[in-house]
């Protein structure tokens, strides 16, 4: 993946300005779940109706990575494999990016635009691609979600469209935020692209913490009416990484705020009382009392009311600049931005009883492209192995090779982990990584238990990889009405 350069250009844009917010009823509000853990040690910092179920929108498609990632560890999937778009898939609601039947996309392309623009279109191509079905592939995320113990959560499908009978918790989403973090560090870039291109189309990430909070590791966001603004995250500091899950707000303001709230407290030590919750010193997620409710609220009335879902997907909407120009779909977090005092407010610093998080960074998008490799014109099958449909042209433009000459866009840390999962196809696939880590116990019978465990910073993988990677190979050849979500 290649390196995600941010730019000075929104901030001089917006030199005069912060996003700042005052304590919303939503982030006082005690329905709204949220929890905050230290990734390594796994010991809750602070939990509020962690357990409860809960509609958990489009930050589903963590769990589709992770099945996806497994995939490859065990060396039954590549990067470079490429996934046939089928007329199911390409008929999915909103958000998209409006794949055809018969198109190719590979699993890379597919994780990088899955994780930016958390596209339901795209969701289904990895999910047939890697699982058959959606059935087949949502039993390959619930024996997932069963084996780390995600004791709350049922998927039926791979983006978190709504269903009532799709559900999670926040403390589950912790887990799996969890298991991510350490057992793929070499993927870590994953969940902090700042934006994607596809063609002449750039897609801003949805997570206001990129770009805005030091640290910021990124993960997912996801919305629904039903759920109101979810959003997993993490960040580092000093060494520390922490993993923040808040569920139901009422904007997506609301939650990147509190989750930016619940992340200072923890790097501080303290505090939890603001936001209501309980301190949790010394207990685990595994731990943490199941909770009474039985059912997952639907808040579609209170989020979305009379008005309807939002206008846009999410938090997007708004034109951003990027230096290399263009129409963007980007992030607007709802709220104005205020002239700021005196001392320009910045991310993360509190003006009395509120939070103003600075400008966003620019951010060089990342390349993305349809087909088996950059500028392919290969006829691609129809799915079903019918005959094959006229030449599907990629969208996006050859991109800048790496120092080894690989062709995908990926940052050091993530072509050597292409190399390290290519490895890895020929030995039993769990093996090193987690042993090395002690981060997961392998589950049959029982849950998976995360134990203490070193959290290594992206660069820090990205240097320990980079010794053990194989010199890279080029890639072989080969509008529905609906509420919104991300």
């Amino acid at each position: 993946m290649q390196h995600i350069a941010a730019t000075s250009a929104m901030a001089a844009a917006f030199a005069l300005g912060a996003l700042v917010l005052g304590p919303s009823p939503a982030m006082a509000d005690p329905m709204v779940p949220t929890v905050i853990l230290d990734a390594a040690t796994g010991e809750v910092l602070q939990s509020e109706e962690a357990t409860r179920p809960w509609f958990p929108a489009s930050t589903t498609k963590l769990m589709t990575a992770y099945v996806a990632l497994r995939e490859i560890q065990q060396g039954r999937l590549k990067f470079e494999t490429p996934l046939v778009v089928s007329p199911h898939a390409a008929k999915q609601p909103p958000s998209k990016v409006g794949l055809k039947p018969g198109q190719e996309i590979t699993v890379e392309n597919a994780l990088k635009i899955l994780m930016v623009k958390s596209a339901n279109d795209v969701s289904t191509v990895v999910a047939e691609g890697v699982g058959g079905s959606v059935p087949g592939f949502s039993a390959m995320m619930n024996r997932e979600a069963a084996r780390l113990g995600m004791r709350e959560s049922h998927f039926v499908n791979p983006h978190g469209l709504h269903r009532d009978d799709h559900v999670s918790s926040a403390r589950d989403m912790a887990i799996l935020a969890r298991a991510l973090l350490l057992e793929y560090p070499q993927y870590s870039e994953l969940w902090s692209i700042g934006a994607v291109q596809l063609g002449n189309r750039k897609y801003a990430n949805t997570n206001g913490l990129i770009g805005r909070y030091p640290g910021a590791m990124g993960m997912k966001t996801g919305f629904v009416c039903a759920s109101g603004f979810n959003l997993v995250s993490a960040a580092e500091r000093n060494g520390r990484t922490l993993i923040a899950v808040v569920f139901g707000s009422a904007s997506a303001a609301d939650r990147t705020l509190k989750a930016a709230q619940l992340l200072d407290q923890g790097f501080s030590g303290g505090g939890f009382s603001l936001f209501g919750g309980s301190a949790n010193t010394g207990r685990t997620l595994h731990s943490l009392t199941a909770s009474v409710e039985t059912r997952a609220p639907n808040r579609r009335s209170e989020i979305c009311g009379r008005r309807g879902p939002p206008a846009s997907e999410e938090d997007s909407g708004a034109a951003i600049a990027f230096s290399g120009g263009g129409q963007v779909d980007g992030p607007d977090m709802r709220v104005g931005l205020m002239a700021a005092p005196t001392q320009a407010a910045g991310v993360g610093q509190r003006i009395g009883n509120r939070v103003a998080l600075g400008p966003r960074d620019n951010f060089d998008p990342v390349q993305v492209y349809i087909g088996r490799k950059p500028g392919s014109t290969e006829v691609a099958r129809r799915p079903g192995g019918e005959a094959p449909q006229p030449a599907t042209q990629a969208f996006a433009p050859e991109p800048k090779r790496n120092a080894n000459g690989n062709p995908l866009a990926l940052s050091a840390g993530a072509a050597a982990g292409i190399g390290k999962a290519k490895a890895a196809a020929a030995r039993p696939a769990a093996a090193a990584s987690l042993a090395n880590r002690g981060a997961l116990q392998a589950a049959t019978a029982t849950p998976a238990k995360i134990g203490p465990a070193k959290i290594e910073p992206a660069k820090t993988a990205a240097k320990a990889a980079k010794k053990t990677q194989p010199k890279a190979k080029a890639a072989p050849k080969g509008k529905a009405k609906t509420e919104p979500k991300a």
